[in-house]
Order: structure tokens, then sequence, then C-alpha cells
């Protein structure tokens, strides 16, 4: 297409696009796209890839043009969230039945499928633990009791349930909330969850100062299976042993490991601490422990 005249092309899902630059040197920024459904659309180009016709250098012709436009450009039907509507805080959490609270967790989920694609951040850790993030929140009184997560990408629905769903879509953005979870952002962050391994050694710290000021809340420290090979997480299990200081540890075992067998599939587990804990969970079924 020569630059400097222009003439009308289609794009591949079907759009007449007419170009107005003055000159070949340069491509528009801005578009006017029209259809025969009668579709008129002004395009911002944010990113635009030229393949030229041929490997010889690219002289003021080229055979496609192809745009991805801004995620703000799409406009999706809003998906009922009835019950999530409601939530402000996890007290809200303490009334809702037990239909009412699975009910929740899909309405999560959706929520933060949603995020997911508007901010192409990739949510499946917070997304597999929504089932224990409403749990916690609904047997534990945060923020008196001390919830402290052990991987930032397992906190986003902990975040939506405590006061953050508007916030959200800044993730990770300049002014925006953070990624993990941060005591200067909520009240509900009891610790500053990074990149794993080390929860149980602050939720154990936490316990001891409790108890030796002589007060009685919870600390519940989240542990999960992916990091449970770290050395910290083996001396802060056996100090706490040791100092046998009121503390309770959830370990959110994926059942899953950063290595799968290529040959056995990809949800299957070598870790081996995850394959003894299921081993150990079966048999405490069978004998109704």
């Amino acid at each position: 297409m020569d630059m400097a005249t222009a003439p009308a092309t289609h794009c591949s899902f079907g759009i007449r696009i007419h170009s107005h630059a003055a000159s070949s040197s340069c491509f528009p920024n801005r578009l006017d796209c029209s259809s025969s459904s009668h579709f008129p659309l002004h395009l911002e180009l944010s990113t635009i890839s030229i393949f030229p016709r041929s490997s010889s250098p690219l002289k003021g012709s080229m055979d496609r043009v192809c745009a991805r436009p801004d995620i703000d450009d799409f406009y999706w039907e809003k998906v009922s969230t009835p019950i999530l509507d409601t939530i402000e805080n996890p007290i809200c959490l303490k009334n809702l039945s037990l239909k009412e609270l699975k009910q929740l967790a899909g309405e999560l989920r959706l929520e933060l499928s949603s995020i997911m694609s508007s901010t192409q951040i990739s949510l499946s850790a917070s997304i597999a633990a929504v089932e224990l993030t409403i749990a916690m929140h609904h047997v534990f009184h945060a923020p008196v009791d001390k919830i402290l997560w052990d991987v930032g990408e397992q906190t986003y629905a902990h975040k939506i349930l405590t006061g953050r769903r508007s916030l959200m879509y800044t993730m990770r953005q300049k002014n925006g909330i953070s990624g993990f979870t941060s005591r200067f952002e909520s009240e509900y962050d009891a610790f500053g969850a990074g990149h794993g391994c080390n929860s149980i050694s602050a939720g154990l710290g936490m316990a001891v100062a409790r108890d030796m000021k002589g007060r009685r809340e919870r600390i519940v420290t989240v542990i999960s299976n992916l990091t449970t090979m770290a050395g910290q997480v083996y001396e802060a299990m056996s100090n706490a042993g040791y100092l046998d200081s009121n503390l309770v540890v959830v370990l959110n075992d994926s059942r899953h490991s950063l290595l799968p067998k290529v040959d056995e599939g990809p949800k299957t587990s070598i870790n081996a601490l995850s394959s003894t804990l299921s081993k150990l969970q079966s048999r405490c079924h069978k004998t109704n422990w």
C-alpha cells in the first residue's frame, strides 16, 4: 500500500481502513474505520506491527498492518455478583450461610478473572486459593487476629474481601495498590508477603510477642507447598515446636510442584512432602480422625 495515496484496504476482520498520512515517510496513529454493517469507528493505534511483502527492505509499501487496541476500548457486560457486592470487609462474611459462601467463591473467581483479563496480571494462584481465603476470614476475626500470607500472588481475593475491590485495577501501577500485602496499605495485611517461605518465621515472632504482652489474639500463617522445601520454613517449624506458642499454620497444598513430570501430565506432583501429606490426609479420613 502506498502510504502517500493511502487507498482503502480491509483488515483481517473485515473493517475497511482509510489512512490519513501526508507522506510515505510515516504511518498515522489515527485511522478512520467503517464497514458495510454501519459500524463507524475512529481507531487510535497503540501498537503497530508492519510485515513487509518480501525480505527486501521496506520502501513505502506493506502487506499488512496489525493493531492491538487498548483494553479500555472493549466494554463487556458486567457479570452479576450480588453477594460480593455486599462485602465491604470480612465481618460481612460472618452471617453468610454455607450456600452463600459457595456462591461468593464463584463470584470471587469471576471478579478475579475479569481483573486478570483487564490488567494482564496472572491471578491464577489467588483463584486457586479463593475457598481458603473465604474460610479463614469466616472463621478468624481479622484484623484483630493476624493472618500472614506466604506468597503475595495468593492474596488478591484477600484484598478484594478487605475493602480494596475498587482499587484492584490499579494494582502494580503508579499510585496504585501493591501486588503484595502491605502494612502501609491495609490493617488487614499483618505482614508484607513477597515471594514465599517466611510466613511461619514472621508469625512465630508475632506469637511470642503476643504471649509476652499477655494478649490472646490468634496468629494464622499460610504456607504454600511450593515453598515448603526452603530451609527457613524448616527452621521456623522447629522453633515453633520448641517454643510451643499458640500458632496456627495453614498448608495451602495445591498438589503441584515447580517441576512436574512431563510424561505424567502437568497436574502430577513430584513434591515428596505434598505426596506424603496427601497420603496422611487420606489415612485420617479412613480412620475418622
